[in-house]
């Protein structure tokens, strides 16, 4: 039995070891107006990023984003506020969009082990929220482990100012090929009229597998059972 426990324990421990070797993902963020580019692609690669950029319509464009090696694989969050200028904003609705990648994230943590990805989304409508339309976002996982790649939707939420703050939560199943993958928040908002704000956030995680969930119950149950032989022993 103790042998068992041993093996049990190696497993565990070569697993473990392989993830923490893994190099830390790049971190990207990247802000559109009206479906142009606006300052370049701002990246970090130590598993924290936090930026601002000013747009022609939009004078405060924030994110921050948290990832690995801060938190584990494959947890990724963002969080991004907008605050349109009342200044030179012009007539009718302008949309910004605001971007956020982490990149090299192992397959191991989608793949193997943890088989499904969970994505949750937030969204509040601050300063003047009745000028602001809608608020859209959107997760993704990308295979081939691209910046800001959105080959596959984990899900997606539409807020409006009259509705919830809060999406479902989104449980996406992955077959990932390769042995790294990309995954992208995307905020897409609206704005009627200058001089509105908003607040939104996502997050992705991993949900365990049931069978990942019965090795380790099956691992706390030898424990036991050592213990009880070493009491009678």
């Amino acid at each position: 039995m103790k042998r068992t426990l041993l093996a049990f324990v190696a497993v565990i421990g070569i697993a473990s070891a392989t993830h923490s070797a893994v190099a830390a993902p790049q971190i990207g963020f990247r802000v559109f107006e009206n479906n142009v580019m606006q300052g370049g692609t701002i990246t970090s690669g130590n598993g924290v990023l936090s930026a601002s950029i000013a747009t022609p319509r939009f004078s405060v464009v924030t994110g921050s984003a948290v990832g690995n090696p801060v938190i584990a694989p494959p947890s990724f969050t963002a969080q991004t506020t907008t605050i349109s200028s009342a200044t030179n904003f012009g007539a009718g609705p302008n949309t910004i969009r605001i971007e956020f990648t982490q990149t090299d994230v192992p397959s191991l943590s989608a793949g193997g082990l943890f088989a499904r990805l969970a994505s949750t989304m937030t969204a509040n409508f601050l300063v003047l929220g009745a000028l602001i339309d809608t608020i859209t976002i959107s997760n993704f996982a990308d295979a081939n482990n691209s910046l800001f790649g959105q080959n596959i939707a984990l899900g997606s939420q539409v807020f409006s100012n009259t509705g919830a703050n809060s999406s479902p939560t989104f449980i996406t199943n992955l077959s990932l090929p390769n042995t790294l993958f990309s995954e992208t928040i995307v905020f897409t908002a609206v704005f009627l009229g200058g001089g509105a704000g908003l607040q939104a956030a996502s997050q992705i995680v991993a949900v365990p597998e049931p069978a990942t969930l019965g090795l380790f119950g099956i691992g706390l149950l030898g424990l036991g059972l050592l213990r009880r032989a070493r009491r009678q022993a």
